[in-house]
Formats: C-alpha cells, sequence, structure tokens
C-alpha cells in the first residue's frame, strides 16, 4: 500500500521572482530537515527494539537501511540542484524577455518537479517503513 499523494502540478507562469526564491529556499530547508529525518530512521533501525525471531528482520531492516543510504544521495543532489536554481533565480532578475522567462520558468519547473517526485518516494518509503515497524517493535 501507498501513501495517498496529489499530482504534480505546476503553477509557477505567474509568480514573481521573490515568491519563486521563496518557495526555493522553503524547500531546501524542507530537505535539509528530512536529511535529519532519514538519519534518525536509520538510528532507530539499528536499536534493539525488535521482537526476537522474527522471520527475515535483518534482511528487512538492512533493505530499508540501504534504501535510506540511497535516499540520503538523492537529498544531497537536489539541494545541490536547488543551490544553482537559487543562484539562477538571482540571474533570472537581469532577464527581461519572454524567451528568457518561458526558459526559465521551464527550468524551475523540472527541479520543482523531481523534488516533488522524491517526496513521494520517501512519503511512500516512510508509510511501509512504519507499517514494518508497527508489526516488528517490542511493545
Amino acid at each position: 500500500m501507498e501513501a495517498l499523494i496529489p499530482k504534480y502540478q505546476s503553477f509557477n507562469i505567474d509568480k514573481s521572482i521573490e515568491e519563486l526564491q521563496y518557495n526555493t529556499l522553503k524547500e531546501q530547508t524542507s530537505l535539509e530537515n528530512l536529511k535529519f529525518e532519514l538519519y534518525f530512521y536509520k538510528m532507530l533501525l539499528s536499536k534493539p527494539i525488535f521482537k526476537p525471531h522474527f522471520m527475515n528482520l535483518y534482511e528487512r531492516l538492512t533493505k530499508f537501511k540501504n534504501e535510506i543510504d540511497t535516499m540520503n544521495k538523492n537529498v544531497v543532489s537536489l539541494l545541490n540542484d536547488l543551490s544553482n536554481h537559487a543562484h539562477q533565480i538571482r540571474k533570472k532578475m537581469e532577464c527581461d524577455d519572454l524567451v528568457c522567462d518561458n526558459f526559465f520558468v521551464k527550468k524551475h519547473d523540472e527541479i520543482e518537479l523531481k523534488v516533488f517526485n522524491f517526496k513521494t518516494k520517501i512519503f511512500n518509503f516512510k508509510f511501509r517503513l512504519f507499517q514494518y515497524l508497527e508489526s516488528v517493535m517490542i511493545n
């Protein structure tokens, strides 16, 4: 079962530079917080809080830890993309023509979609993790 997530839709065409900067900063902050959250989950999976003799426990926990490592790499990559994009937003102020605006909005939509898709994966991961932990943790 997966978490319920709405589809991505862009509303960036009419946003001001300040709004785009704010949204980019908000996403960077959210991903930084997510890095800490993933660290916590990995630490939690390493603690002796699980029912003994549960079938495939070690393998499942190892799989979750590996997924966390992969997601951490993706977070770092997305943070780099957002940082570069924030720099591009500052440069966009110098651009006054429609072609430049359209190109910029398209780039902004692309990075926003990447973050949206990543967060969807994270939500689904957490959903699966929490369901599993509920079944294997000591009461």
